[in-house]
């Protein structure tokens, strides 16, 4: 495209310096060619923006399926550790059900009660959002429902269960200290102490707030934006 420019321009100052025709014959010459010129400079820039927009497509392609597969991957994560937390529940509540008798029992049979430890941290996959989002590619995104969609997923919901997970460990880490300054009584002596027991009341409850956040308010996002994702790959 550039070659045919630069020969229309050559023809075009050709025309101008041309004393064999005349000023008419000039004119109509130099009009052509500079429509011809404008015309090629302008396809120029159509087929370079067209290339240009194809390209960015094909990568909001592979980013979008890339992206698919993390969020299935972060419903594996969340289903896992929602089960985590269900099962380490169950056994703080059993703890917080012993009775005097048993605690009794407990003491002088010298039986070791078991404490369950679970401590919360795993993070769900946002690699690929932050290399196309750092590398200012997110606007190549031609859908700005799905592209708020995908903002908010990752900025807002994702994030929640890092901060929830962090709140439950810092309860766990409370009755790990109460354990160490009673590391002279025994666990029966520990686990009927009321700052204890509140302890692990308060991590239940804090574990039961954090299934609720994993799978009545992330995990549904989850499941809308891999729709999202797919009906705009399909189109």
């Amino acid at each position: 495209m550039q070659d045919e420019i630069i020969k229309h321009t050559k023809k075009l100052h050709s025309a101008m310096s041309n004393k064999d025709h005349s000023i008419k014959e000039k004119v109509t010459e130099i009009i052509i060619e500079i429509l011809i010129i404008v015309f090629a400079i302008t396809l120029s820039i159509w087929l370079h923006s067209w290339n240009e927009h194809n390209h960015q497509q094909k990568e909001v392609s592979i980013f979008l399926g890339n992206l698919k597969s993390d969020l299935q991957n972060d419903i594996k994560i969340l289903d896992e550790v929602k089960g985590e937390y269900e099962k380490t529940n169950i056994g703080y509540e059993k703890l917080l059900a012993l009775t005097p008798l048993q605690l009794d029992s407990i003491q002088k049979s010298s039986t070791k009660v078991y404490f369950p430890v679970n401590a919360q941290g795993r993070k769900l996959n946002n690699a690929n959002y932050e290399a196309f989002k750092s590398s200012g590619k997110i606007g190549y995104i031609e859908d700005e429902i799905l592209k708020q969609k995908i903002l908010t997923y990752y900025q807002q919901w994702s994030p929640t269960t890092n901060e929830v997970d962090k709140i439950y460990n810092d309860f766990l880490f409370k009755c790990f200290d109460k354990m160490i300054e009673s590391a002279d009584k025994s666990d029966a002596e520990l686990y009927s102490d009321p700052k204890f027991k509140k302890t692990m009341f308060f991590l239940i409850t804090i574990g039961k707030n954090n299934i609720r956040v994993y799978d009545q308010n992330v995990k549904p996002q989850a499941i809308k934006l891999i729709k999202e994702i797919e009906k705009e790959m399909n189109k």
